[in-house]
């Protein structure tokens, strides 16, 4: 469970689609440059760290709260467990249990969140520079000539300027995040019917190989490619 809500909570700011090189367009470098200053007022040095640090470590006990307030029922059929069986259990929530399994589960996931959000927020600032570099370059694919310089003479203004530099930080902002928490428990009902969607066209497909089902050539390039015996990985 632990791992699971940490996962979440890192998903909004973190977690990135690989995009094939194919799908992504050159920047004309005209507009990469009139790009480049409006990425540098949005997502200015320092802010990762702190909205993955002492920004999302604020939240941390309403986002808690919301999380163990969910019955255990409803969590066990995301994680595809029969809901005839889940029906049967009761009203108990993940709090209930996890108090009674383990009394000092919140102060160990404060101390893990404590932690584990400040060094990727360290991490993820390391990386600052190729972020606004990816920004530019999206901002000068998707607006013109006139519409960039127009983006640029807002946040010249003063309302422009405090807007640029807190847009980044909306995400962790209570209102949004308050909102969302209260969407959770419904997402969780629906997420056995949105993954039965999946299964379905899933079945229709072979099921994947296992060691013995290889030949010889593949069983000795799966060896190669793991660096150790691949029967153990079976």
């Amino acid at each position: 469970m632990r791992a699971a809500f940490l996962l979440l909570l890192a998903t909004p700011v973190a977690a990135q689609a690989q995009v094939p090189a194919a799908a992504v367009q050159s920047a004309d470098p005209a507009l990469l440059a009139k790009a480049q200053p409006i990425a540098s007022i949005i997502l200015p040095n320092g802010t990762m760290e702190k909205m993955m640090g002492p920004m999302m470590q604020k939240m941390m006990g309403p986002m808690m709260d919301g999380m163990t307030k969910m019955p255990i029922r409803e969590f066990l059929k995301v994680g595809g467990l029969d809901p005839e069986r889940v029906e049967s259990l009761g009203e108990g929530t993940i709090g209930e249990m996890m108090a009674i399994i383990d009394p000092n589960y919140r102060k160990r996931m404060d101390v893990v969140v404590n932690t584990m959000m400040p060094a990727m927020g360290r991490f993820m600032g390391r990386y600052e520079p190729d972020m606004r570099e990816g920004m530019a370059e999206a901002f000068a694919h998707r607006y013109n000539a006139v519409e960039l310089d127009q983006i640029s003479a807002f946040l010249k203004t003063p309302v422009g300027a405090k807007f640029g530099a807190g847009f980044m930080e909306l995400a962790t902002d209570p209102h949004y995040i308050g909102r969302m928490q209260k969407i959770m428990p419904d997402m969780m009902r629906a997420m056995p019917e949105i993954m039965k969607s999946s299964a379905d066209e899933l079945a229709k497909l072979p099921k994947p190989r296992t060691y013995n089902d290889l030949t010889k050539a593949e069983r000795e390039r799966l060896t190669a490619l793991l660096g150790a015996d691949a029967k153990k990985a079976n």
